[in-house]
């Protein structure tokens, strides 16, 4: 009976040609990994780049595989460096991502340090001809920025000493100032613009620069026994500077604000100027009016203490007012559904009233002749008395018709005469009545 390990296959021992091939592939993938890794610093494989030239006529202490930056990135690399016919040329190997730089681009070889390690600063253009791979920018667009060691190199012993000093009192001057700094490099293209002017006005006059100098150096030796004085001297304007200080950015905003808001007062002075003048003269007219105010905010005080006693009684007059201030509401709510029925009847009334109106002296008559009616009484106490008469074309046709009748030449009366016109009435030829007063 077979066993489950019988049934699995003997293993076979590889050949010898086998294993020569798998040692000579290890060898060489070992060898492409070794180049890969020498020439990496270089140039990785598979990875394009944009290769460009430069030119200087001094490009002292820059070493392959320096930096290159743009706008303060670093976009490649140095590689090469060599002289051709008198002047550096390098290789720069930039990233093709910032393909291609424009032919006013400017290349300035700058240090990183104080120790004298360089790198290429390339300040982009923005109206030549776009550089093609392999360009070349000429020495007339590169330039190199003195290290500082070249400077201090020009110092005697005793200044390279005092200029450490004042690097080192300087440093803890500057400490936790880093922000305070930045500021004041933003602003210093500005400021050299100004300090080259003036010095540049300086060196044009003769001994203009050593007197200077001395100038200087005679003020710091006077300062010098004294400089805690004035140290302390500014402490006041130090303490008063403070609140600016601490709240700078409250302040920044606000001097943002500033230029718009001045702008939109200075359109609204010609107004404001208007408005001070017309203030200025009704000032001018007030002036009488509060000359005699203390006399009358004295008789005031006098009539207000004659008023007390009329004052206490009108206490008890308000109350009563105000006892009647919510019946007067209610009857007003009751009489409000009424109010258009009233309007509509006013309204209805209004001919008549007005017509009635106008015969307000014949109304007036009317009252004073019934009133001498009244005066004639009897005494049983009557008071009107009807008398009869005979009848006659009066009482069938009227005054008018009367007259038309039987042709009178007397006084004739309309029964419909126009206002304040009652006996006034003339005959007219024709028997009927002409109005004194025409109607109007």
């Amino acid at each position: 009976m077979r066993t489950r390990f019988q049934e699995r296959p003997a293993a076979q021992q590889r050949g010898r040609g086998f294993m020569i091939a798998l040692g000579l592939l290890g060898i060489g993938m070992t060898l492409v990994f070794v180049a890969i890794g020498f020439n990496a610093p270089n140039s990785i494989p598979g990875r394009g780049y944009y290769n460009l030239q430069a030119e200087f006529t001094d490009a002292d202490n820059i070493a392959p595989h320096a930096q290159v930056r743009l706008g303060g990135k670093i976009v490649g690399q140095v590689l090469n460096p060599r002289v051709d016919d008198g002047k550096a040329v390098v290789d720069l190997q930039i990233d093709p991502k910032y393909k291609p730089l424009k032919s006013d681009s400017v290349v300035e070889v700058r240090p990183r340090s104080a120790v004298g390690v360089r790198y290429v600063d390339i300040r982009s253009g923005k109206s030549g001809e776009p550089l093609p791979e392999g360009a070349t920018i000429p020495s007339s667009q590169t330039k190199a920025t003195r290290a500082l060691d070249e400077v201090l190199g020009t110092f005697d012993p005793e200044t390279r000493v005092k200029t450490q000093q004042f690097l080192r009192e300087f440093g803890k001057g500057m400490a936790a100032r880093g922000e305070d700094l930045n500021e004041t490099i933003g602003a210093a293209p500005d400021m050299l613009r100004g300090t080259d002017e003036v010095l540049g006005a300086i060196a044009d006059r003769q001994d203009a620069a050593g007197n200077f100098v001395r100038g200087s150096a005679i003020a710091a030796a006077s300062a010098d026994p004294v400089r805690e004085q004035i140290r302390l001297g500014f402490a006041p304007e130090a303490k008063a500077l403070r609140p600016f200080s601490d709240r700078g950015d409250e302040l920044r905003a606000t001097l943002d604000a500033a230029p718009g808001t001045f702008s939109t007062m200075s359109s609204r002075l010609p107004s404001v100027d208007a408005l001070v003048k017309e203030t200025e003269g009704f000032a001018a007219r007030m002036r009488p009016v509060l000359k005699a105010g203390p006399g009358a905010f004295g008789q005031t005080a006098a009539l207000l203490r004659e008023a007390r006693p009329g004052l206490r009684d009108a206490d008890a007059t308000l109350r009563l007012a105000d006892r009647a201030v919510i019946p007067t509401l209610e009857l007003l709510d009751t009489t409000r559904p009424l109010l258009p029925q009233l309007e509509s009847t006013l309204d209805n009334a209004k001919p008549t009233v007005e017509r009635l109106g106008r015969y307000g002296c014949d109304f007036i008559e009317w009252g004073r002749r019934w009133t001498d009616a009244l005066a004639w009484g009897n005494a049983q106490g009557g008071y009107l008395r009807f008398n009869v008469i005979t009848p006659s074309p009066e009482s069938v046709t009227g005054l008018e018709g009367a007259a038309a009748a039987i042709g009178a030449t007397g006084t004739n009366r309309s029964p419909y005469p126009p206002p304040c016109t009652s006996n006034t009435e003339t005959p007219s030829p024709t028997g009927g009545t002409v109005n004194a007063t025409p109607e109007g």
